[in-house]
Order: structure tokens, then sequence, then C-alpha cells
């Protein structure tokens, strides 16, 4: 029975030097792949090369830079028959660089952009939604996605947590972020809530749902 945790930050190239990406350490997933694994998971943790908070040793670990790089090894696992659940932390890029040009409307595809250049123009795309291809790619696992909202009220970010389940198809979403007040509400697909206070409590509260919702547990 394996356990799938994704964690740390997306990467969109800009050049072969540069790229946009975002503050996540991937410390909640290293947690919780940490914490799977004491209770006896097999855990495979598909880790951001940006990620710089630790993972514990003795869990393996595949390394991805790009949303597209995640979505090639969620294919290739997909012929994995014992995923039991996937737990998507992973603070993933929402755009990637369309194309880079500079002022005079001339496109730049070169190694590293010299800023002889002067100012750019980077014109950026939605990048890929690796959480929309999850439920075909694993049709019996359990599927938990996250829901990081800066504005609005609390209960707000748990309602777009509710939809999230609901347009992916998955069995719980967690909604976090300064919306939340610090909080993290684990949102079921029966509309009930988990409030837990601390990346801590949540990833040990995670484990013990897991053991109770999986028809076998280690």
């Amino acid at each position: 029975m394996c356990i799938i945790v994704t964690c740390g930050p997306g990467c969109e190239p800009i050049d072969e030097v540069r790229f946009l990406s975002n503050s996540s350490t991937g410390e909640l997933g290293s947690l919780l792949a940490s914490e799977l694994k004491q209770h006896g998971f097999e855990v495979l943790c598909l880790r951001s090369r940006l990620a710089t908070y630790p993972v514990a040793q003795h869990v393996e670990v595949i390394p991805f830079l790009t949303n597209d790089e995640l979505a090639e090894i969620f294919q290739q696992l997909s012929t994995k028959e014992d995923v039991a659940a996937i737990f998507h932390a992973a603070a993933l890029c929402d755009y990637r660089v369309e194309k880079v040009t500079a002022m005079d409307g001339s496109t730049l595809n070169l190694e590293k952009i010299p800023t002889s250049i002067g100012r750019l123009n980077l014109t950026l795309e939605p990048s890929l939604k690796v959480i929309a291809q999850l439920r075909a790619c694993f049709p019996h696992a359990l599927l938990v996605g996250w829901k990081y909202e800066v504005s609005g009220t609390r209960e707000e970010a748990d309602q777009k947590a509710q939809q999230q389940i609901e347009k992916y198809q998955l069995d719980a979403s967690i909604a976090n972020g300064p919306a939340t007040t610090g909080h993290f509400d684990l949102m079921l697909r029966d509309e009930s809530r988990h409030a837990l206070s601390s990346k801590k409590e949540l990833a040990h509260f995670l484990v013990t749902w897991l053991q109770d919702t999986l028809p076998q547990t280690p």
C-alpha cells in the first residue's frame, strides 16, 4: 500500500538561469511524509528540487521542478497498482512563461538573457493543472488537495476548498493561508470540517484519518 505526497514549490523557467516560483518550503508535505513512514506506510515523496525543508532520510524521494515534470511522474506512477492515497501539498505555479520579449517587441530565446537588453516583457499563460489529472490517473485512490487563500473570510476559504473537491473529484481538500487565520481546515466530501491549528497537528490528524478511512492499514 503506497501513499504519495507532493511537496515544495513549483518552478517555471524564464530562461535557463531564471525562473518563476513561490515561497513554499515544502515543510508540510515533508512532515506528512515522515509521519506516514513512522506509522508503517510505504511513502513516495514527490519533492520539488527547490524545497528547503528536509524530509526524513528513510522516505523515498522523486525530485521535480515544473508542473509538466510532476505530471509526467504521476503518469508513470499511474501503472502502480498499490497507490492508496495521494496528498497533493506541493505549491505549484499557476502561470508559466509563454514568451519573453524586449522593449522593441523582438522575442528572446537565449540561454541567459543579458541585463544589457534592458527592460523585458513576460507573457504568461496558465500552467498545466496537475490536480485536474489525478482522478483519471488514480481512479480508486483517496485524493487530497490544498487550497491556499490569501484574502476573504475563513468561511469563504472553506467554501473554495469544498468547490475544489467537487471540481476535481477529490475526497478532501485543506483550506489554509492568511484567510483561515493560521488554521488548517480539512474539508471532506460530506462537507464536514476538521480544524487543525498547526502543520504538525494536521500531519498527525491526516495519518489517523487515513488509517480510519482505508479498508486495510499497516
